[in-house]
């Protein structure tokens, strides 16, 4: 058999270099928007998943939803450290080290975890630095180990709010909110707490929640987005400057987040409708639980 006749010549051998490299070039697009679809489906299961819990919670306190952030007063309740420091694990120092804020709290996902028994629920696979009750990943703030109990899900504020030994919140009652499929409860976010842009850029007072130095900012910790309290930069999402939080927001699910709504179900909503909802649709909108006035 002749050889020659039979090999590649450099030319064909380019040709077919080529045509790889175009088929490459058009199907790894193809098959990065496959893995970030996986990711978004694997989140929406893990929101449903937290979002039972939640029903299950209530419904063993009679019809209760958890604050987002229980502190005590002098004593550290928080059951990673209790955990830790049993076990004489080093990891309880570093939790202490960083203020008795860190250990003297008991977080919204810490009071699920009996109905879902699976931390890894609290680790979103579009989060890349997902962490959940001990701080191990990168984020804007390493300093405040385990605070918040986890960074993939943020409680809306004016559903889930704060409570504490000195100061006892009253629960949102479930069968209070006007229309449970139309409330957030908890969306995907970077930060334990969440709400959207105000209107005008003023602070919307609902379900007797009172306003704080920075709430009208929260709305940059949704998605992979996360407000720097240091610098918390304008609360106008329209303004110019807030142009890479909206494209950190977006980047959680290639423009989209997955919400849970109080009547335990979950949803993929665009993200950009998260920030604006509020503003565009005022009491009627998915973050007003009440679906009334501003008080």
């Amino acid at each position: 058999m002749n050889r020659k006749n039979n090999a590649f010549t450099l030319i064909e051998l380019l040709v077919v270099i080529a045509i790889i490299a175009i088929l490459a070039a058009i199907l790894f697009p193809v098959f990065a928007q496959a893995k970030t679809a996986a990711k978004k489906t694997a989140g929406l299961s893990q929101s449903k998943q937290v979002g039972l819990a939640l029903q299950m919670y209530a419904n063993d306190t009679d019809d209760a939803l958890p604050p987002y952030r229980y502190t005590s007063t002098a004593t550290p309740i928080n059951p990673t450290y209790l955990k830790l420091q049993a076990a004489g694990d080093p990891r309880a120092a570093t939790m202490l080290a960083q203020g008795l804020s860190a250990v003297r709290g008991i977080f919204f996902n810490q009071m699920l975890d009996v109905y879902i028994k699976n931390e890894g629920i609290w680790r979103a696979p579009g989060n890349p630095n997902a962490w959940v009750n001990f701080q191990d990943k990168g984020t804007w703030d390493p300093g405040f180990h385990s605070y918040g109990g986890q960074n993939s899900y943020g409680a809306n504020n004016w559903v889930l709010k704060p409570s504490s030994e000195a100061s006892p919140a009253s629960p949102t009652i479930l069968s209070s909110i006007a229309e449970v499929s139309n409330t957030l409860v908890l969306a995907d976010a970077t930060y334990y707490n969440i709400l959207p842009a105000m209107p005008g850029g003023t602070y919307c007072k609902l379900n007797g929640v009172t306003l704080s130095s920075t709430y009208t900012q929260y709305w940059k910790n949704l998605g992979n987005g996360s407000l720097n309290f240091n610098t918390p930069g304008n609360n106008n999402p329209d303004d110019a400057s807030n142009g890479t939080v909206m494209k950190n927001i977006e980047a959680r699910y290639s423009g989209s987040l997955n919400i849970i709504r109080a009547d335990s179900s979950a949803k993929s909503v665009p993200a950009r409708d998260a920030v604006y909802n509020f503003r565009n649709k005022g009491k009627d909108s998915y973050w007003n639980p009440t679906k009334g006035d501003c008080e």
